[in-house]
């Protein structure tokens, strides 16, 4: 049958979290044959590789790759899908693990279904010790074509909650955003996108680690903040790519742009100083027309959008302040 799961996972300084990673894979009752693992070293300056590489002694299925350069995780990725051997691909973060037994399920699922370009799974989010399953139970479990898809279903901006065949990703070039803090939402929303056959089954998958040390904490960050706004903008071309080809679709990643450009500014732009706020606002514009009001303005009216964040700025501190109170009280009446 040869391989047929190649599980892709990025490192990166990731030397007391790899070792139960790979354990999370090799207990999952599947036979070495069915299935490799490619780790993609990005420069790890601890001893990362060094137990990638004496994990891989009793496993002859454990590549490993070390890259010159930094890439961050999507050059990571795109690095092993060029040279993976399995008919589908998994991702896997570091500091995560797949649900127990779940490769099994898969395995059986995609064998089923004779050539989906891609299967959705669940997910278990943990953090402080705590699990909470997500399902996606409103989704249809029909297959059906990507557009379709998007037009009916809800997907997660996860790329480690979908099964890609590995043809389909060369075929169509669909590769990551490299060099970047933020890569997988744009990534997910074009591959659901281009896929003639993709279906969502309920399987528990993955198990996702909420850590105050992930990129993915944003806090002030500038380099970061800057690439969320990145990220949002090239949704904003899938949108105006995909309006030549199917308007409704077109309009429904338009809507994720159009979320994910208000959560930016919301919740990170703000923070900035006065010369970054107004260096974004410039460069990365929100899709317009839009109904939504707040974008809507913003668009149209930055500078004037930008004096009023500067006017307001100062007292949003002592409003979240007056919120929090306000929410602690509510919740103690309960």
């Amino acid at each position: 049958m040869g391989v047929f799961f190649s599980i892709i996972i990025p490192v990166y300084n990731g030397e007391q979290y790899i070792k139960n990673c790979l354990d999370s894979i090799y207990r999952q009752g599947l036979g070495d044959d069915v299935f490799e693992v490619i780790c993609v070293n990005d420069c790890s300056t601890d001893n990362t590789a060094q137990v990638i590489s004496e994990y891989g002694k009793f496993h002859q299925n454990l590549r490993l790759i070390n890259h010159e350069t930094n890439r961050r995780q999507g050059g990571a990725r795109n690095t092993a899908v060029k040279v993976a051997k399995g008919k589908y691909i998994l991702y896997l973060d570091q500091d995560d693990v797949f649900e127990s037994g779940a490769l099994k399920k898969v395995f059986s699922e995609i064998r089923s279904t004779e050539g989906v370009d891609i299967l959705m799974c669940d997910e278990v989010l943990v953090e402080d010790g705590k699990r909470r399953t997500y399902f996606y139970l409103n989704n249809s479990r029909e297959e059906m074509a990507g557009r379709s898809f998007l037009k009916k279903n809800e997907i997660p901006w996860a790329p480690w909650l979908f099964v890609y065949r590995r043809d389909f990703l060369i075929i169509n070039h669909l590769s990551f955003a490299e060099k970047v803090r933020f890569e997988d939402t744009d990534y997910v929303i074009n591959n659901v996108r281009l896929a003639l056959r993709i279906k969502y089954v309920p399987i528990l998958l993955y198990n996702h680690t909420v850590s105050r040390y992930q990129t993915s904490r944003i806090e002030s960050d500038k380099n970061k903040i800057t690439d969320l706004f990145k990220m949002c903008n090239r949704i904003k071309c899938l949108a105006i790519e995909e309006a030549g080809i199917d308007a409704e679709t077109a309009q429904i990643i338009a809507g994720h742009h159009l979320f994910m450009y208000r959560a930016n500014i919301l919740r990170y732009w703000w923070r900035l100083s006065y010369k970054d706020r107004k260096e974004l606002l410039v460069t990365y514009k929100p899709m317009l027309p839009c109904k939504d009001k707040l974008v809507s303005f913003i668009g149209r009216y930055p500078r004037l959008f930008l004096m009023a964040s500067t006017v307001v700025k100062p007292l949003l501190p002592g409003l979240r302040y007056v919120y929090l109170k306000i929410k602690d009280r509510k919740s103690s009446l309960l």
